[in-house]
């Protein structure tokens, strides 16, 4: 775990804070991944005075964040909420940008539930952590739930909250039983896919809108779907939930990050955070490398599992941004 001290300088405090810049930055920077225009050598990036990205060379004062061998880095200087904004947001750039990349969070209460028995989790976790998996959206080419989360919270899966574009919306429903009149397939918002068992496909269904996997398990071959995604320009996904879906992109050893929200709650028997394979021994517990930075009064853990991970045969107005704790 890093020995980053905490900041006591907020990321968005308004139109003319440092943060707001730096996330525009972070926005241009993500449509240019998008695009597959990244640089290929070490650069600086700042914005123009009308908002355009720009780019200098790694060493030039004006630049505010340098891309380089180590990956995407706040420019020396920068004031610590900027630098904690960067740090959170800097591994959806990684050194190969053209990888697939897969980011999951789950907010939980400190007992690991995400919901109680009745399916209520609005909200577990405090309106910090809300902003921040708006930006997350905004970061990534899709958001990806599965069906019991659209069921218990009807989410709208947009970026109302921040300035960004609204990702693809992708939800997992092996056996279609989600009524089509759910939000996310009517409200125009973004583009919507639904992905489902392949014996689940219909004559009348468009290739365009739905995605038959074949089944593996209890559930679909997640490997097939990050596939077909790439296949359609979407390489940075973010699921967002629930922690079943979450549960099987860990264990397929398909994420590279996972974002844990703890709120200082309880709420005792209810709907449990991870469900992963068990151990044998302590010994084999999975120990990523990970980070924490505070939300508000909530903890998020960032962990990297980009070096290992548990598998199937092992066992307008925001508020506060990001603080890096340690």
């Amino acid at each position: 775990m890093s020995d980053r001290k905490p900041s006591d300088i907020q990321a968005d405090d308004g139109p003319g804070d440092i943060g707001v810049s730096i996330w525009l930055l972070l926005l241009a920077l993500a449509d240019l991944r998008r695009h597959g225009t990244w640089p290929d050598r070490a650069m600086g990036f700042c914005l123009s005075a009308g908002g355009a990205l720009v780019t200098t060379p790694a060493t030039d004062s004006r630049a505010r964040l340098t891309w380089g061998a180590e990956g995407l880095a706040p420019a020396q200087g920068e004031l610590p909420g900027s630098r904690d904004l960067v740090d959170l947001y800097s591994p959806l750039f990684p050194a190969n940008t053209a990888d697939p990349l897969a980011v999951a969070h789950l907010g939980q209460s400190i007992d690991a539930r995400i919901a109680t028995q009745s399916g209520d989790s609005c909200f577990v976790t405090g309106p910090e952590n809300i902003v921040h998996l708006h930006r997350m959206r905004a970061l990534c080419d899709a958001v990806i739930v599965g069906a019991g989360t659209v069921d218990a919270d009807n989410p709208r899966l947009t970026t109302r909250l921040v300035q960004g574009p609204n990702p693809v919306r992708i939800v997992i429903d092996p056996e279609r039983r989600i009524s089509p009149e759910v939000g996310v397939f009517n409200d125009g918002a973004a583009c919507t896919l639904l992905v489902c068992a392949a014996d689940r496909v219909t004559a009348r269904d468009s290739d365009q809108a739905v995605i038959g996997l074949p089944r593996r398990n209890h559930g679909l071959c997640l490997p097939t779907l990050m596939s077909a995604l790439q296949h359609r320009g979407l390489r940075n996904l973010f699921i967002e939930g629930g922690g079943v879906t979450v549960s099987r992109w860990m264990t397929a050893g398909l994420l590279k990050r996972l974002h844990v929200t703890v709120a200082p709650v309880f709420i005792g028997e209810g709907r449990a955070s991870l469900g992963l394979p068990p151990a044998t021994a302590m010994a084999s517990c999975l120990r990523p490398d990970c980070r924490v930075f505070r939300l508000g009064k909530d903890l998020l853990w960032d962990f990297d599992l980009s070096g290992d991970h548990p598998s199937e045969s092992k066992p307008t107005s925001q508020p506060q941004g990001p603080r890096r704790v340690c």
